[in-house]
């Protein structure tokens, strides 16, 4: 297991899904497809956002609290069938549980309580991959318009902000 840190969330231009790209000190990444909840929670910890009433991470972190224990460390561990498993490691009583997560939810909390974050090192790849996603070549190849600017982005994050899921999905099948 190696530490991983999250670099951010990216949305996919092809598949209009959200991405957090975690990265460890040797420089590989995790990129994990993650859902718009779970995206728009971890944006909201990474941007420090408030609100007056706990949202699902938050409730959960309280929980958690609340009956004692301590969120010791997130580890994913394994991709199965294009899915990626976690453990979130959780001490109560001096006793350690490992709890079975999506990794976007166990990024979540992992984040709003502090702990490390490791994946398995046989997951993490060059970043090269995410690189090449980026660069002239691919969006040559796959004929799009122009690359998406800062502008955009920031359009397109206060946009999502405020949508729900359900609205979300219908805007983006109307634009097709």
């Amino acid at each position: 297991m190696r530490r991983v840190y999250v670099d951010g969330v990216i949305l996919n231009i092809l598949t209009n899904t959200p991405i957090v790209i975690l990265k460890s000190d040797n420089g590989k990444i995790l990129p994990i497809v993650i859902g718009i909840y779970e995206a728009q929670s971890i944006l909201i910890f990474l941007e420090k956002a408030e609100f007056p009433r706990p949202l699902t991470h938050d409730l959960m972190k309280i929980l958690v609290e609340k009956l004692k224990g301590k969120i010791k460390k997130l580890e994913i561990h394994s991709l199965k069938e294009n899915v990626y498993y976690a453990d979130l490691v959780i001490e109560i009583d001096g006793k350690i549980e490992r709890v079975d997560c999506r990794p976007s939810d166990g990024i979540a909390l992992a984040l709003r309580c502090e702990a490390p974050i490791f994946a398995s090192e046989d997951l993490l790849e060059s970043e090269d991959v995410v690189k090449y996603y980026n660069s002239e070549e691919f969006i040559k190849t796959n004929k799009f318009d122009s690359p998406i600017d800062k502008k955009e982005i920031e359009e397109f994050r206060k946009i999502i902000e405020n949508l729900s899921a359900k609205e979300f999905w219908k805007k983006l099948k109307e634009e097709k």
